[in-house]
């Protein structure tokens, strides 16, 4: 192994031997599968001219943090000219497809999203289900499981939903919520209706509570209703500090994929996230990694745009010597190789 400004001559072969694996796979998908975006279902070739952020978020309210719980909500994006122009750029930096990661528990608001995609070049495909334990409406308590899968399951086939994410569990939690595990079970229910890929969120990073395998329990309680991993990406994964990609490595040992999707901002440095890359590679995952930013708006002086994927850490990765095959497949192969599925029933003809 090296470190993230070292040589990685001796790896080239290897990575780009598994990145073209990588990239086979996307060429055999499912007959009838479909990337679904708000305005329409695309066949997955359709995005294979640029990159697919997996997780970011164009439309977001959060409720306040409840006192001495967790870090402050993002900034509210309800300026949609200034987001068409963002994605816009973002577009011109490169990506072809933004997911966006927010449902009505976090303020989403869909007729926005429809706007950016008119009015932009990118696809946006659109998410759904519910957050953690302080953003659940008041009556979810009282529901079962099945009701909330059902629910999620017409609202999918209602709006034209691409997939479910993110759903997460509550900052610094030693475990799920009883609540938050009801929520990934009835999430977990929802894909097996639907066939959806779901996104998670991670606490890592938050607080000492957080344990280094809570990626992986979460992957245990989607797989305890049936959900296969390869429908599955465990995020925040880069907000854990594993310099040898032990953690992330059992994810993705297991068929998940891993998503650093706070990459150039969050908990770690990029230089240790570069690090942990390079492990995760070294151990032939290139085919499991997926990356964004979870950006929510507003470019800054550290914050460059949804496009500081493309513009600021890959860069970094290629500095450190990952090859331009295995970029291409973590970029572009892979996002769409998660958001693919087959439809199990027709797109409503209003979404």
């Amino acid at each position: 192994m090296f470190g993230a400004g070292g040589s990685a001559l001796g790896l080239v072969s290897a990575w780009s031997q598994r990145a073209a694996g990588a990239s086979a796979k996307t060429n055999q998908f499912p007959r009838g599968a479909a990337i679904r975006t708000l305005l329409k279902d695309l066949p997955p070739s359709a995005l294979a001219n640029g990159a697919t952020l997996f997780h970011e978020h164009l439309s977001i309210d959060l409720p306040p943090t409840r006192p001495g719980r967790g870090t402050p909500p993002p900034p509210a994006t309800a300026d949609v000219d200034l987001m068409i122009r963002e994605v816009a750029t973002a577009g011109q930096e490169g990506v072809v497809c933004i997911v966006d990661g927010g449902h009505p528990d976090m303020g989403r608001n869909l007729d926005n999203l429809r706007r950016i995609a008119m009015n932009t070049s990118v696809h946006i495909v659109a998410g759904t289900g519910y957050y953690m334990q302080r953003t659940y409406p008041a009556d979810l308590a009282s529901k079962s499981e099945d009701q909330i899968a059902d629910e999620l399951a017409r609202e999918v086939n209602r709006d034209g939903l691409g997939a479910f994410g993110e759903i997460g569990q509550s900052a610094n939690g030693a475990e799920l919520t009883p609540d938050e595990r009801k929520v990934f079970r009835a999430v977990g229910k929802a894909h097996l209706r639907t066939n959806l890929p779901i996104f998670t969120h991670n606490a890592y990073g938050t607080g000492p509570d957080v344990p280094r395998e809570a990626g992986l329990r979460q992957l245990d309680v989607l797989e305890s209703v049936g959900v296969k991993p390869q429908h599955v990406a465990i995020g925040h994964t880069c907000c854990l500090d594993d310099p040898k990609a032990e953690i992330i490595r059992e994810i993705a040992k297991r068929g998940a994929f891993v998503g650093f999707d706070r990459v150039t901002g969050g908990f770690v440095p990029d230089d240790k996230k570069v690090t942990m890359v390079l492990a995760f590679l070294d151990a032939g995952y290139a085919d499991k990694l997926l990356l964004c930013s979870d950006f929510t708006g507003r470019r800054t002086t550290a914050r460059p745009g949804y496009g500081n994927t493309l513009t600021v850490f890959v860069p970094k990765l290629r500095q450190a010597g990952v090859p331009e095959a295995t970029l291409h497949a973590i970029t572009v192969d892979n996002p769409r190789r998660l958001l693919a599925f087959v439809p199990k029933k027709a797109r409503p003809k209003n979404a």
